[in-house]
């Protein structure tokens, strides 16, 4: 996870910009996926993100139009439509990037919406479906699964523990991390499992940057995903996620929803947003940059996790591949055998050492904590850090986190 938290300072409710005389926003689009522009008598479109070219996000993607570029060094499944216009009585919906990437729609002119976009985290299950993780809408974290060997907890930064009588509690993410710039493209969290049922997924994370209006008289949904426990009762416990809408104007009077178990964010970069759209959690327009800023700077502080070690077997820290996945079923991205304390070894990237830098490390079948990693060499440009962590059997998610001083 790349991230730089910023603490919002006060809460505000939705307002309205003036109208500006400014040109038409210039957003980095050739329009190569071509026009999203589903049949009105089609009632669900889903894009399968797994089908998307790796490789430059910026790149011309005519010979795969449709199908969106991966780009690992953004974690972003990119689309650079010339336009988009979803009908009526349409969903469109997501199956995920095997790293469960964000979406990002780049577009050449107008985006209209009637209908749904849809990147609501995914539901909890029952019986031996409990077993499996639930998957996030893309950009978001897996819930938990549960099992005779016992409950994870949520996936993700604000992933969620049981309770007392050992049922999922709500996952959060606005104001526990990320920022309210939305930059890095980061979804909700994931609840635990528990009671024999599996957790609810977190919210996705979309950005929509359209060089001319975004009309929105339906709905765009990163709802968090829906934990049902039967006599235990129901509700959205996976966190909200994250829509970014960057546009000349912002009409319509539809609705923008990223609730769930904790609000997830919203933002709303414009010279004009209707006060007929309904925006949850609320916020205010903000007003446009020129060029729009669609990826970080590249002086964002950054971290990752370099190895993990040693290994029992041959005495040496096992190195992570570049784009983890963290599949958790029959697989894992890094094997070790190591019954003894290990060392994680991260690296950070303009973060000066002042800082701090911790590892959330959670068990398939158990809990999670976050392991406090010290200053090992190096400057700001680039440091190295240290976090000793005993691993319990079985498999285990890492992720990092850096926070600026």
């Amino acid at each position: 996870m790349k991230t730089k938290p910023t603490i919002l300072l006060a809460a505000l409710g939705l307002a309205v910009c003036l109208q500006s005389a400014q040109a038409q926003l210039l957003i980095p689009s050739d329009g190569s996926d071509g026009a999203m522009a589903p049949d009105g008598a089609t009632t669900n479109v889903v894009i399968d993100l797994s089908r998307a070219v790796t490789g430059d996000w910026n790149v011309d993607n005519s010979a795969n139009a449709g199908k969106g570029i991966y780009d690992p060094s953004k974690w972003a499944v990119v689309f650079k439509y010339s336009s988009v216009n979803i009908p009526a009585g349409v969903t469109v919906s997501f199956i995920n990037h095997p790293t469960h990437a964000p979406v990002v729609w780049l577009v050449q002119g107008s985006v209209t919406n009637f209908g749904m976009i849809d990147l609501s985290g995914g539901a909890n299950r029952g019986g031996v479906n409990a077993l499996v993780p639930v998957e996030p809408a893309p950009g978001g974290f897996r819930g938990a699964p549960s099992g005779p060997a016992g409950s994870g907890y949520g996936l993700g930064p604000g992933g969620s523990p049981q309770d007392g009588n050992g049922f999922p509690t709500a996952a959060s993410y606005n104001g526990v991390y990320g920022n309210p710039q939305i930059l890095p493209l980061i979804g909700g969290s994931g609840t635990s499992g528990g009671g024999g049922y599996s957790g609810g997924g977190g919210g996705g994370a979309i950005l929509i940057a359209a060089s001319g209006v975004l009309h929105n008289d339906g709905v765009i949904s990163a709802a968090g995903g829906w934990v049902s426990m039967g006599s235990y009762g129901a509700g959205r416990l996976g966190s909200g996620g994250a829509v970014k809408v960057i546009a000349s104007r912002v009409s319509g009077a539809g609705e923008i929803n990223c609730l769930g178990g904790g609000p997830g964010r919203t933002r709303i970069q414009t010279d004009y947003l209707a006060p007929s759209l309904r925006v949850y959690p609320e916020t205010i327009a903000a007003t446009n940059t020129i060029p729009p800023q669609i990826w970080p700077p590249e002086t964002t502080p950054t971290v990752r996790i370099v190895s993990v070690g040693p290994d029992a077997s041959t005495n040496a820290s096992v190195f992570v591949p570049a784009d983890p996945t963290a599949p958790l079923v029959s697989s894992a991205d890094v094997a070790i055998e190591n019954e003894a304390q290990a060392v994680i070894t991260l690296e950070t990237k303009n973060l000066p050492i002042e800082g701090v830098v911790q590892v959330r490390a959670a068990s398939k079948w158990g809990g999670a904590s976050w392991v406090n990693a010290s200053y090992a060499s190096g400057d700001r440009a680039r440091a190295t850090w240290l976090a000793p962590y005993t691993f319990p059997k079985g498999y285990t998610t890492l992720q990092a986190r850096a926070t600026a001083p």
